[in-house]
């Protein structure tokens, strides 16, 4: 439940204009569209004094309010998630006359996200010296994933903090690994400062927002979770969240 701390607000990218899935927010499953799934799983992690959608779109914008989130419309040339969330936390700002203390970037394309998955990233952002927090899964060595270039690996040192994400398998010989789920948290100061950086090349060689993050030298605290993600991209992996409902897998 949201307290008298500096406000922490929970923002959901969500463009209209996928490459791989145009309109994807809008796409059903069940009885619901994907973007109301993932305003209800932020609003029932009750962890946020504010849930906000950051769309270029008036029919995702409909169908959040609907759920129950803020909305912000956002310009649709924004290039990335994180900027788009700060977009809109900046309009949020402006209309209610006050900075907040937290975002969590919540990723609009995960209709099955956590409710516990955002209430440990909202205890991780809120430690002393934490700035910038993300959740990897724990994975054995046996799980085939390990080679599919879609699941980001991430590395991490001894306190918990990243060393290295990338689609490659890392570590490079065999044995558990960390598979990244791509939810963030950041203090307010953090995430103004990460809209100046540079891309820089191992961000453009992976093709990894976060790696220009540790190129220009933060540090990203990495959380453990145990809960499945089922990210969908392509019309192919709605198809086959629809298969694990049907089988009772997922409700």
């Amino acid at each position: 439940m949201p307290s008298s701390s500096p406000a922490l607000i929970g923002v959901i990218p969500a463009r209209f204009g996928s490459t791989r899935f145009p309109g994807k927010p809008l796409a059903t499953i069940g009885d619901q569209s994907m973007i109301a799934r993932v305003v209800q799983r932020a609003l029932a992690a009750d962890v946020f004094d504010r849930v906000l959608v950051a769309t270029d779109d008036e029919r995702i914008r409909d169908a959040a309010e609907t759920a129950g989130a803020d909305v912000r419309m956002t310009d649709p040339n924004i290039p990335n998630g994180t900027l788009r969330s700060y977009d809109a936390l900046t309009q949020w700002e402006a209309d209610n006359g006050e900075q907040a203390g937290y975002i969590v970037n919540i990723q609009g394309d995960e209709p099955f996200v956590h409710p516990e998955q955002l209430q440990k990233l909202a205890h991780l952002i809120r430690k002393p010296g934490v700035s910038i927090a993300t959740l990897a899964r724990p994975k054995t060595a046996e799980d085939k994933e390990r080679t599919n270039p879609n699941r980001v690996k991430v590395a991490c040192d001894l306190n918990g903090n990243a060393l290295y994400f990338s689609r490659a398998p890392i570590p490079s010989s065999e044995g558990p690994w960390l598979e990244h789920v791509g939810l963030y948290a950041f203090t307010r100061g953090a995430i103004e400062a990460l809209t100046h950086l540079h891309t820089t090349e191992l961000e453009r060689r992976e093709r990894l927002e976060q790696l220009r993050w540790l190129e220009h030298g933060w540090r990203v605290s990495v959380g453990r979770t145990t809960h499945d993600s089922y990210a969908i991209d392509t019309p192919e992996d709605l198809i086959e969240l629809e298969k694990r409902i049907e089988r009772g897998e997922l409700h």
